[in-house]
């Protein structure tokens, strides 16, 4: 019994959620697949996958128990690396979580003289402004904004963004444009939901100056791509990032909106789980994000 491929077709069962991908994946028959799982927990003795409609989730033994696979295997694999030398090419998948935006504009843009320069190193990217699980989905680096309170994780800081107000020349036209943060209490705003408790919307500007204001509007969404998209419609005001609408500013599809105030100021960190030895090719895109995270000027909130 190859214990070893166990782990492996384990490990692929528990991330992809899927017997059938997993097996795709693997270049094996799905009842291979179903096989060596049905071995494995005979073998252990406790159930590791629960069964349903929607797909397979692990037990609690069975988090554990992947969270233990993956670093038997990481370590393999590092160990074979060392043998083949320093000099041995990469390969071998390398999944990141980040929210759509940012890694459009800004991590796509860092990776891919990597990605060119290493062919065998397939990227698998995880869009979602929703937190994942890390261990649980077998993301090996995740880029998060704000605090982290997972214990569970290991955090390396890239550096600290912060927002601003954006509306497009149409909504202007029709609204004026505000002078002052107290205006824009008339104003309607394209609100995001996700990660926000209430309507308060605080602004820094120009000397150490602040002021809170309520937001209010008939539009709101989860995602700030479709805030960033409803102010370009000219539905309100938009709270984004400055890097991600500057062409947009540049081509006058939006207007900045009291320029000088910012708002929201968030950190912006590298997350990989703390059970997990990171192979030679997640590291060298961990270094990658640390090295261009220190010379952009984007991430260094004013």
């Amino acid at each position: 019994m190859d214990k070893l491929q166990q782990l492996s077709v384990f490990r692929r069962v528990v991330e992809t959620g899927n017997i059938t991908r997993a097996a795709r994946d693997l270049a094996m028959s799905q009842p291979s697949v179903s096989r060596i799982i049905g071995e494995l927990e005979g073998r252990l003795g406790v159930p590791l996958l629960l069964r349903s409609p929607r797909g397979l989730t692990a037990t609690e033994a069975g988090q554990a128990f992947h969270a233990e696979a993956v670093s038997i295997l990481d370590r393999l694999e590092e160990a074979e690396a060392s043998l083949r030398g320093a000099q041995a090419s990469l390969a071998g998948p390398v999944r990141i979580a980040c929210v759509a935006a940012f890694f459009n504009a800004v991590v796509l843009p860092w990776l891919t003289d990597f990605l060119h320069a290493n062919p065998a190193v397939s990227l698998d990217v995880r869009l979602d402004h929703k937190q994942v699980d890390l261990i649980g989905e077998g993301i090996d680096l995740a880029i998060r904004f704000g605090p982290i309170r997972e214990q569970s994780l290991i955090v390396r800081k890239l550096g600290r963004i912060d927002f601003a107000l954006f509306a497009s020349p149409d909504y202007l036209r029709r609204r004026g444009m505000p002078e002052t943060p107290e205006e824009l209490a008339q104003h309607e705003f394209c609100r995001l939901t996700a990660g926000r408790m209430n309507s308060l919307l605080t602004l820094d500007g120009p000397e150490g100056r602040s002021a809170s204001i309520e937001t209010h509007g008939g539009f709101s969404a989860d995602s700030v791509d479709t805030t960033h998209l409803a102010a370009r419609a000219g539905l309100g005001i938009a709270l984004l990032a400055p890097w991600g609408v500057a062409e947009e500013v540049e081509a006058g599809r939006l207007v900045p909106v009291l320029p000088g105030w910012r708002a929201e100021p968030r950190d912006v960190h590298a997350a990989w789980p703390s059970t997990h030895n990171l192979p030679r090719r997640v590291r060298a895109v961990l270094d990658i994000l640390v090295a261009k995270a220190t010379a952009e000027p984007r991430l260094r909130a004013r």
